[in-house]
């Protein structure tokens, strides 16, 4: 059962734990002070009775004051007590009250123990949810690991892959970036070659020696200096050809002009890329020959250098002849990018000739012109 006390404060105290309840004890405060009636006239006498102890007055007057005041504080007792009594019911708390009040407090501390309770299982949820992420991490870490060690493989395999590519252009046999095929369709796509189609121009088709007899037999450009001009280039001076990393071709084109111009090359075994490649025409000097030779050479020159302008190429062909002529050597190679090229009017086998030589640049500087009809790489 719940037990009622007393208390001093303004406010009833209520224990849930022992089911007491402390009621609110009897003081005043200023404005309950105010409220009670007949204290603001019972200060005022007083005040007044201070005035009159004052002023002096006779000692009869102050015993009647006395007596009056006594009667008027019976009066006004009467009225507080009224007034607490009246205060104290409405702040009373009944037992119903506080059972009911406890129900309430009791009933709200079970819905908390609840929500703890939902609490507890939803922090609870992710500790599960933890423990089967474990085995998730280790998954993921192992495919981490996979794909770290991919990774590091593919670096490595990267790595060998460029060291590779570094050895061939540092220790690759040096020649033309094009094989004898891949230079044959770009000179027929050559701006200058369209020009000069009407006319002939053809590329011939290369005739591979054979390294095992003399080179000169069945040689279509010795047959070909044979019959369609003066200049004989002599057949002594080709030797028989020893089987090397090299393979050796020639041809001769053939126009409506009638100055023919012979195609000898070389490749290389590996790769098929060329290594080399000459150009030359029997030439008496006259300048119209020259300048259509120097024509053709433009366009063999325009190969290397796809999608150059016509009339730079045979800007390159007319300095370098005027570099070599101007020289005390047979023949200036110039570097331009990847490449390098000599004209000269030199004797081939005794006989005179424009020459157009092509090489790597990487070759230039140590090439001696070959005054035979065999290229020597």
């Amino acid at each position: 059962m719940a037990k009622i006390l007393k208390n001093e404060n303004e406010s009833p105290e209520v224990d849930l734990k022992n089911l007491t309840v402390k009621l609110a004890g009897m003081g005043l405060d200023e404005e309950i002070d105010d409220m009670i009636p007949g204290k603001k006239e019972k200060k005022s006498e007083d005040a007044s009775d201070e005035g009159a102890h004052a002023d002096e007055e006779t000692e009869m007057d102050e015993v009647t004051d006395s007596d009056s005041d006594e009667e008027e504080d019976l009066d006004q007792s009467e009225e507080v007590t009224e007034f607490y009594e009246k205060r104290a019911a409405e702040r009373d708390l009944t037992l119903d009250k506080v059972e009911a009040l406890a129900e309430e407090m009791e009933a709200s501390d079970s819905d908390k123990k609840q929500k703890v309770g939902v609490l507890d299982t939803v922090i609870g949820k992710p500790e599960k949810k933890d423990e089967k992420t474990e085995e998730e991490k280790g998954k993921k870490k192992a495919h981490f690991d996979a794909v770290a060690i991919c990774g590091i493989v593919a670096a490595i395999l990267a790595l060998i892959g460029g060291a590779i590519y570094i050895f061939f252009q540092v220790y690759e046999e040096p020649n033309l970036g094009v094989t004898e095929k891949e230079f044959r369709l770009h000179y027929y796509e050559t701006a200058i070659y369209k020009s000069i189609v009407g006319y002939g121009f053809a590329m011939p088709m290369p005739q591979y020696r054979d390294e095992k007899t003399d080179a000169t037999s069945g040689s279509d450009a010795t047959e070909a200096t044979t019959t369609q001009t003066s200049y004989v280039i002599d057949p002594t001076a080709v030797t028989t050809v020893e089987k090397s990393k090299y393979r050796y071709y020639e041809g001769v084109m053939t126009n409506a002009l009638s100055l023919p111009i012979f195609v000898t090359g070389v490749e290389c075994r590996n790769n098929n890329m060329l290594k080399q490649i000459r150009f030359f025409a029997p030439c008496s000097g006259d300048a119209d020959e020259m300048r259509t030779i120097k024509v053709a050479y433009a366009a063999f020159l325009q190969a290397f250098y796809v999608g150059e302008d016509s009339q730079v190429c045979a800007d390159k062909i007319k300095n370098a002849y005027d570099q070599s002529v101007a020289s005390a050597n047979a023949a200036v190679m110039i570097k331009d990018g990847d490449i390098a090229y000599a004209v000269s009017y030199n004797a081939i086998d005794g006989v005179p000739c424009l020459v157009l030589d092509i090489v790597p640049a990487k070759e230039a500087d140590k090439f001696i012109f070959n005054n035979s009809v065999l290229p020597q790489p």
